[in-house]
């Protein structure tokens, strides 16, 4: 029942433990995959992520923040921080609203990442609560950017996320995905589906490299996020392997 060494959440004994995760804001653009579902869920509740600043006051109503990306059943939220704004009242604390600050209801799978906007730099942490799984995440991609990141809370490499199609040959060297966004120790990525393009041999199977077509190592820390980009519109699903056993 013990997770494997690296697994940065000691107290996390089961798959039903509820713990949280946290992850550092950037300047602009933070890419984000929330490393928790809601327990006994399958898909993740965006009120379960908040925005702390540890109390420094260094966030608060002109600084709200805006999702970017795909948002599952909602196509935009902000993050109020004055608990004032809140209609459920000042000690429901602050919450995510649509632009006329509305609370809104927004769920979306395990895997799938978006960004917060922070335009001004300011400093908190983003935190997620909820239920460890060692499941491997699977969700169908669409045309265009499919936001994604590692949904675990233990570090994962790069190589740990597959696009699969199935065996259907509806990907090809053609079709090679980029990634946008964060990627940690690398600048960019690039997905080769074509075996033979790997350096390792046909064996080894598609690979993360660069635009030389060179592997590449990428660890991505709990709750890093990134979009992967698919502008012909191919049919394939992006798998996420955990990286530990419960």
């Amino acid at each position: 029942m013990a997770l494997i060494a690296g697994l940065a959440m000691a107290q996390v004994q089961s798959a039903n433990t509820v713990g949280f995760g946290s992850s550092a804001a950037r300047e602009g653009l933070t890419f984000y995959a929330p490393t928790f579902l809601g327990v006994g869920q399958s898909t993740i509740d965006i009120n379960s992520i908040v925005l702390d600043d540890g109390g420094a006051g260094t966030v608060g109503w002109g600084d709200n923040m805006q999702i970017v990306g795909p948002l599952g059943n909602a196509t935009g939220a902000y993050f109020f921080y004055d608990k004032s704004m809140n209609p459920a009242g000042e000690s429901a604390g602050p919450f995510w609203g649509d632009d006329g600050m509305v609370p809104v209801e927004v769920s979306f799978n395990a895997g799938d990442g978006i960004a917060i906007d922070n335009p001004n730099a300011l400093v908190f942490n983003i935190k997620n609560f909820g239920e460890v799984s060692d499941a491997v995440v699977s969700f169908a991609a669409g045309e265009g950017l499919n936001w994604s990141g590692n949904p675990f809370p233990a570090s994962i490499d790069i190589n740990a996320i597959t696009l699969d199609d199935g065996g259907a040959g509806t990907v090809g060297w053609g079709d090679n995905m980029q990634i946008v966004g964060p990627l940690g120790n690398a600048t960019e990525a690039y997905f080769f589906y074509d075996k033979s393009m790997n350096p390792a041999g046909e064996s080894a199977g598609p690979f993360w490299g660069d635009d030389g077509m060179v592997p590449v190592e990428v660890t991505l820390l709990p709750g890093a996020g990134f979009a992967i980009d698919n502008p012909n519109g191919l049919v394939f699903d992006i798998k996420i392997a955990c990286p530990y056993t419960l």
